[in-house]
């Protein structure tokens, strides 16, 4: 497959699926350290969001709120296992040509549903096209491709304090097969697999799938359930001694900073306020220009 056959998918935001939306806001922005870029609400799917944009995705925090086809998914979800990574959604921004590049590598995903948003603060609208996929296909992952309205903008999260999150690092996800995570993320999604290593001392694979400046880390081994699943995040921070200090003063459950696994990183991790997600908060070195 050439680079030109490839769709350009990108990640493009992060469902963090919670039962109580204004306590989870009131966490997130501690730990972040931003406010909200938008507090809405769907009205077609029966579910209101939060909205984190950072400087690669956003992060979305999403509740039920009357009754629709994704509150019932989040009810789902909050049954299975409470407040956690609820799903991981793709971007493109031509949602024809994904369309025929998934479907020609069988992954079979609907055509384009309009869907719509509104900010409860300031009115604002935001209007895109959301194509679905049978969850099996993702192995249990909730997962879709979304394509914005070119006049649908969503504005960067403002500073709020000293130090704060800048960007999604990485999410990790589990799955037993190394092989079907290539078939998903890399065929039928077109998204590069950047590495693909073996991790002895867990008995498995690890790969990493990078797209919009970030990647998915999948975790495969024999111990994964039979359904995939999306265990952890970490968090880019520019300057995480201060990052660490301002949770600590705000009373957030937070390590020692330590060495990170990947030579030159520092990393520390967050114990409280991470919404029940094994969170970790990752600095790496400064690359001279």
């Amino acid at each position: 497959m050439t680079h030109q056959d490839k769709q350009d998918t990108r990640i493009d935001h992060l469902i963090i699926v919670v039962p109580d939306l204004q306590d989870a806001t009131d966490q997130y922005s501690t730990l972040l350290g931003r406010p909200p870029s938008w507090q809405g609400t769907h009205p077609d799917y029966g579910t209101a969001n939060t909205l984190f944009q950072l400087d690669n995705i956003y992060l979305e925090l999403l509740a039920i709120k009357g009754n629709g086809p994704a509150a019932d998914i989040v009810r789902t979800l909050l049954d299975k296992r409470g407040s956690s990574l609820g799903g991981l959604v793709f971007g493109t921004q031509d949602a024809t040509a994904f369309i025929k590049r998934a479907r020609s590598f069988d992954l079979m995903v609907s055509e384009p549903i309009p869907g719509q948003g509104i900010d409860d603060n300031t009115g604002a609208q935001r209007h895109w096209r959301n194509i679905f996929w049978d969850t099996e296909a993702a192995r249990g992952i909730f997962s879709f491709c979304i394509e914005h309205s070119e006049t649908s903008t969503l504005p960067m999260s403002a500073v709020l304090a000293e130090s704060p999150i800048t960007a999604v690092d990485h999410v990790v996800v589990k799955t037993n097969s190394a092989d079907a995570a290539k078939r998903f993320y890399g065929e039928q999604l077109g998204i590069r697999l950047a590495l693909e290593q073996a991790v002895p001392e867990w008995g498995g694979t690890q790969l990493f799938f990078r797209a919009s400046s970030m990647s998915i880390e999948v975790i495969a081994t024999d111990k994964a359930p039979d359904h995939d699943e999306m265990w952890g995040l970490a968090l880019k921070t520019a300057d995480i001694d201060t990052t660490q200090k301002r949770l600590l003063s705000a009373g957030v459950d937070v390590t020692d900073v330590k060495a990170g696994r990947k030579p030159g990183t520092r990393v520390c991790t967050v114990k409280s306020h991470a919404l029940a997600i094994p969170t970790l908060l990752i600095e790496h070195p400064v690359v001279d220009q």
